[in-house]
């Protein structure tokens, strides 16, 4: 199976969200990215319902963040996180992430071999999903 790249979710979407201790590498946590600015217009479409033509996310999100859910600061997650965001942009990281999708990829027809049924009848990325019930569990 030829190494596929999954579509960019930022240009469908006014906000987009992920861990950043799994496929990342890095601390446990969140990352969240939120459109800023003014609202395009597009033909056909009413994206705005009021008079306000701007996208209101960050205060909400940061509000919701900070105090609200994190508490406050915490300077170690952030330099990991950094780190990790560092490392991500390197030509290794993205070798590693196409052998990553590549033992998914094995797997998946190791499983289809051996008659599991896999949801999708494969993977495109490093993520499978196996539907046991046929061999009772649920």
């Amino acid at each position: 199976m030829p190494i596929t790249s999954v579509v960019s979710p930022f240009e469908y979407c006014d906000i987009v969200t992920s861990t950043t201790h799994k496929s990342l590498r890095g601390p446990r946590g969140g990352i969240i990215f939120y459109r800023r600015g003014p609202k395009p217009r597009r033909q056909g479409f009413v994206l705005n319902h009021g008079d306000d033509s701007t996208y209101d996310f960050e205060e909400k999100i940061n509000f919701a963040l900070y105090p609200s859910l994190q508490g406050g600061p915490h300077n170690n997650h952030i330099a990991a996180l950094a780190i990790a965001l560092k490392q991500v942009a390197t030509p290794e990281y993205k070798a590693y992430m196409q052998q990553v999708k590549r033992n998914a990829q094995a797997l998946a027809i190791a499983l289809l071999r051996r008659k599991c049924r896999l949801v999708t009848d494969g993977t495109d990325n490093h993520l499978l999903l196996w539907d046991i019930t046929a061999l009772g569990l649920i």
